[in-house]
């Protein structure tokens, strides 16, 4: 049986230091050979990946129009990013919450939603239409908050708003010409990519969106769904990936997103996840066969979450 836990907490500020401080993260330079690529670090947000701006984003959207108040319960289904913003959210303002999630998610993330403390119930290994499916069960049945990531407009809203102007204005800044040639992303909810994507194409006439997932699940190229190790993309369905407005998809084999991630951690210093490797590596890899000057990719989250699974 699911009980909700009460929580006794400080009042906050909803604009707390922690929420004000997503986001407005660097844009740097990736060299590789003649190639450069500009990587977004989306890590050095506070709860560790680019999923904190779309959490906050939801959570601030129902907090305004009254839907849910401090002591409610939130419900999400997660690979994992996403149930740590709003773990952490929920942490600081006041709500209760349970993740959703496969079983074969890395455990450096469970623990780390455990130790905000939520509640974690776990499906069978790759079955995320199972996490998304309780998730949605356990909102009907008892009046919880569903942040529903995956089908949620406001995730491609607050990167349109927020990501896409701080990539175009920093790339603008740091770059001769700025002329952006391809906006290269991993795709899990498609937030990031669609969101970005309709920013860019606005504002940079003949932009290339190029949508990445693992080889071993390339759904968006027209394959099935499978079992692979980039956690955080290719989730088994194209969610809000609207593929009309991507140029190219790029297929990625997780070892070779886990030799890239070793890679930028040993040359750069850079230590981040497995889908920030598949998206550097897959950026590369475009720019070659495509003879590009510049390519700008996102660099999720932090390494340290995926230890066990590198």
């Amino acid at each position: 049986m699911i009980e909700s836990k009460t929580k006794q907490t400080l009042k906050v500020k909803k604009d707390s230091s922690l929420s004000s401080s997503v986001g407005n993260t660097p844009l740097i330079p990736i060299k590789l050979g003649e190639y450069t690529v500009w990587g977004k670090c989306e890590f050095m947000n506070p709860g560790g990946s680019v999923k904190d701006r779309m959490a906050t984003y939801i959570l601030n959207d129902a907090e305004r129009r009254g839907i849910i108040k401090p002591g409610d319960t939130l419900v999400e289904a997660t690979s994992g990013n996403t149930g740590i913003a709003f773990s952490m959210l929920a942490a600081q303002r006041g709500y209760n919450i349970y993740i959703t999630m496969p079983e074969n998610m890395s455990e450096e993330r469970k623990r780390m939603m455990e130790f905000y403390g939520a509640r974690i119930i776990e499906v069978d290994a790759g079955d995320f239409d199972g996490a998304i499916s309780l998730r949605d069960e356990m909102c009907e049945k008892r009046g919880w908050f569903n942040c529903n990531q995956f089908h949620n407009p406001l995730n491609i809203e607050v990167h349109y708003k927020t990501t896409g102007p701080e990539i175009l204005n920093q790339f603008r800044s740091s770059v001769e010409d700025g002329w952006l040639q391809a906006f290269v992303a991993g795709t899990g909810t498609g937030g990031t990519i669609m969101g970005v994507g309709k920013y860019l194409n606005e504002h940079v006439p003949g932009v290339n969106l190029v949508a990445v997932e693992p080889e071993e699940s390339p759904v968006m190229s027209g394959g099935e769904p499978g079992l692979h190790g980039i956690q955080g993309i290719g989730d088994g369905s194209k969610f809000l990936v609207d593929l009309n407005k991507v140029r190219e998809i790029k297929t990625v084999k997780t070892e070779c997103a886990k030799k890239m991630a070793r890679f930028l951690a040993f040359e750069y210093g850079l230590f981040v996840g497995i889908s920030a490797g598949a998206n550097v590596k897959a950026a590369f890899e475009w720019m070659r066969d495509n003879d590009a000057k510049n390519a700008v990719t996102i660099l999720c989250d932090r390494g340290e979450r995926y230890l066990s699974c590198m």
